[in-house]
C-alpha cells in the first residue's frame, strides 16, 4: 500500500500515571490517527504500538520516525523488516517536521481534555479509544466532504488500484440523462456510490451508476453504431444505393 505512518515522537499526558507515555503515529496523507498508552518508550513499547497501528490503520509502504534509540534499534529494524515496511528517519530539529508533531500531539491532546469531565475513572486506553473514533471518524478535513478515516480508507482502496484494474462503470448525466464512462469505481455502498471521473472524484446517487459491460457487448455495439451511421448516410444521399442496401439490412 502506498501510504507512509509518521511514527511521532511520545507525548506524555502526566494523568495517565504508569501509562503516560503515549506513542501516536499518524498517516500522512489522510491524517488518520493511532495512539496507545504504554509505561515507556523503549523499543518494546514502539513495537507494541505499531502491531495495534497496523491492525487499525493498515501495513504502510514506509514509517517515519525521528532517530532516536529506540527507534534505530535492532529490534524494531527486525519488526519492520518482517512486516516489508520501510524505516526513513526524518531530519533531526527539523522546524517543519516538529511543527507537525505538535499539531497531531496537540490535536489528541485537546480532545483528551474535552472529554475528560465524561470519562471520570476510565482507564488511558478507553479514553484514547473515545478520542481517537471522535478525531478519526467524527472529524472532516478542510476541502472534503469526508471524515478522516473514510478519506483514509477510500486512499487505501486507491493505492491497492494501483496494482490491479479497478471495476469500471458508468455514471448517468443528471442534466442530458445520457451514460457516461467508463469511469473507475473507487467505493459502492448501499445507496451510494464513489466514481473517479474526469473532473474529479464524485459522490453519486447508487442508481446513477451501473456497470460497464461494453467489453462483453462491443462487437454488437459497433455492429448498431454503424447501422445508424449509415441511416444517417442514407437519409442525406439517397443516389446511394449501396448505403441504402447495407442501411435497410443492419436495420432488419
Amino acid at each position: 500500500m502506498n501510504h507512509t505512518l509518521r511514527g511521532e515522537t511520545v507525548t506524555q499526558v502526566a494523568e495517565f500515571g504508569r501509562l503516560k507515555y503515549v506513542h501516536v503515529t499518524v498517516d500522512t496523507f489522510s491524517s488518520a490517527m493511532w495512539a496507545s498508552a504504554h509505561t515507556g518508550e523503549k523499543a518494546r513499547d514502539v513495537i507494541a504500538h505499531w502491531r495495534q497501528a497496523f491492525a487499525v490503520l493498515g501495513i504502510p509502504s514506509a514509517v517515519k520516525t525521528d532517530n532516536g534509540p529506540a527507534y534505530a534499534s535492532q529490534q524494531v529494524r527486525q519488526f519492520l523488516q518482517s512486516w516489508g515496511v520501510s524505516h526513513n528517519f526524518g531530519i533531526p530539529h527539523s522546524p517543519t517536521g516538529q511543527a507537525i508533531v505538535e499539531r497531531n500531539h496537540g490535536t489528541l491532546k485537546r480532545v483528551l481534555q474535552k472529554q475528560k469531565r465524561g470519562m471520570q475513572g476510565e482507564t488511558p486506553n478507553s479514553r484514547l479509544a473515545k478520542a481517537l473514533y471522535t478525531i478519526n471518524h467524527l472529524t472532516v478535513p478542510q476541502n472534503s466532504n469526508n471524515p478522516v478515516i473514510l478519506n483514509h480508507h477510500l486512499s487505501l482502496q486507491a493505492s491497492d488500484g494501483e496494482q490491479q484494474p479497478r471495476a469500471k462503470v458508468r455514471v448517468r448525466n443528471l442534466v442530458t440523462k445520457q451514460w457516461e464512462g467508463p469511469y473507475d469505481l473507487i467505493a459502492m455502498g448501499r445507496g451510494y456510490a464513489c466514481v473517479s471521473t474526469d473532473t474529479g472524484t464524485r459522490w453519486l446517487p447508487s442508481k446513477c451508476v451501473r456497470p460497464d459491460l461494453r467489453p462483453q457487448r462491443q462487437n454488437s455495439a459497433d455492429r448498431q453504431g454503424g447501422s445508424r451511421d449509415q441511416l444517417e448516410s442514407h437519409q442525406v444521399d439517397e443516389s446511394s444505393s449501396d448505403h441504402s442496401d447495407d442501411s435497410s439490412r443492419d436495420s432488419d
